[in-house]
C-alpha cells in the first residue's frame, strides 16, 4: 500500500460528529470527484477505504443511501436517479439545471473545522503525498482552474502556503516544504501521517550529520596520514645523505619519533616526547624539521636546451 492510499485509510477513520462538516466533506469530494452535474454523480477510486467513506458521507450529508460497486481495481460511487439528485443539489444550494458551477461556495466553508472537512473531501479524490522516504511533495488535482485559484484562496486564509502550477489540463496546488505538508495533514485530520514524515526527517537529518561528520574525519585521516608520509619521506632523506647526526639535537627526538611511529597523529607525537609537549609545540617542531630536510632534497636537473 502507497504512503498516499495509507494516509487517505487513516483520514476515512476521522469522525463525521458534526453534520456542517459531514456536508463540508462531502462537498469537497464531489467537486474533484469525476462526474457531478443534474445527470449523474460519479465518484472513483482504488481505495476500498475511501470508497465506504464515499457512500457513509453521500448518506449522512443528504440522506441518499449509496453502494460503492467493484469495478476490476476500482471502486465507483454512482448516483444516477433524479430524485437523488435533486436533493443532493438541493442541500449544496444549486439550481436542477443542465449546468453546475465548479466555484467554491465560501458559505459552505464558513467555520474553520468546516473547511478542514471540506479540505480532507479535496484530498480524498484528487490529493498524493509522496512517501516519507522521498522527497517531501504534497499535490491536489482538479481539471477546473477556476475552482483551484479559490481553494488556493481559501488555504491562504487558513495559514497555508500552497503553490499553483498547470499539468496538462489539470490544475495543481501543491506543498514542498516539509512543515507545510506536516501542517496540511495535521489540519485534516492526518497526524499519523504527519507525525511519519516529521519523525524521517528528523532521521534524514541525523544521518547526513552522521555522513558529514564521518567524511570530514576521514577527510582529516587522509590528510594527516599525507603529511606523514611526506615527513617520513624527508627524514630517510636526511638520514641517507648525511645520516642521524645532521639533524640538530632540539629536532632529532622528533625525527627519531616519527620514524618509529609513521601512524601516530601530532597529539600522539607530543605525548611522547621526554617531557611531554603540546600539540602546538610538536607541530612547530615539525615545521621547523621539514624546513631543515629541505635543504637535503634531490634538485631535479634541468634538461639542455
Amino acid at each position: 500500500m502507497s504512503f498516499s492510499s495509507k494516509t487517505k485509510t487513516e483520514l476515512c477513520r476521522a469522525p463525521l460528529a458534526r453534520a456542517c462538516c459531514t456536508v463540508a466533506e462531502a462537498y469537497g469530494v464531489l467537486l474533484y470527484g469525476g462526474a457531478f452535474s443534474h445527470r449523474e454523480i460519479r465518484l472513483t477510486t482504488e481505495n476500498a477505504a475511501v470508497a465506504n467513506r464515499l457512500c457513509v458521507l453521500i448518506s449522512r450529508a443528504f440522506g441518499v443511501q449509496v453502494q460503492a460497486e467493484a469495478c476490476g481495481l476500482k471502486h465507483i460511487v454512482q448516483v444516477a436517479d433524479e430524485r437523488s439528485l435533486r436533493r443532493i443539489l438541493g442541500v449544496l444550494g444549486y439550481d436542477f439545471k443542465y449546468h453546475i458551477s465548479y466555484h467554491l461556495n465560501r458559505n459552505m466553508v464558513e467555520n474553520d473545522c468546516c473547511a478542514a472537512a471540506f479540505l480532507r473531501g479535496i484530498f480524498l479524490m484528487g490529493g498524493a503525498v509522496a512517501s516519507p522516504d522521498k522527497k517531501c511533495h504534497l499535490e491536489i488535482k482538479t481539471a477546473h482552474q477556476s475552482l483551484c485559484r479559490e481553494v488556493m484562496s481559501l488555504m491562504l486564509d487558513m495559514g497555508l502556503s500552497p503553490k499553483m502550477t498547470e499539468r496538462r489540463s489539470s490544475a495543481v496546488l501543491y506543498f514542498k516544504d516539509t512543515a507545510r505538508v506536516e501542517d496540511f495533514l495535521t489540519l485534516i485530520g492526518a497526524s499519523r501521517a504527519a507525525m511519519e514524515i516529521m519523525e524521517a526527517k528528523v532521521e534524514k537529518n541525523i544521518r547526513n550529520t552522521v555522513n558529514r561528520q564521518v567524511n570530514c574525519e576521514t577527510a582529516n585521516l587522509v590528510k594527516a596520514a599525507d603529511a606523514s608520509a611526506r615527513q617520513v619521506l624527508a627524514i630517510r632523506g636526511v638520514i641517507d645523505r648525511a645520516g642521524e647526526d645532521a639533524f640538530p639535537e632540539a629536532l632529532r627526538e622528533t625525527a627519531r619519533l616519527r620514524l618509529s611511529h609513521p601512524d601516530a597523529s601530532l597529539a600522539e607525537l607530543a605525548g611522547l616526547c621526554d617531557p611531554p609537549v603540546s600539540k602546538p609545540g610538536m607541530n612547530h617542531r615539525m615545521r621547523k624539521l621539514m624546513a631543515f630536510a629541505a635543504q637535503y632534497a634531490p634538485v631535479e636537473e634541468t634538461p639542455d636546451d
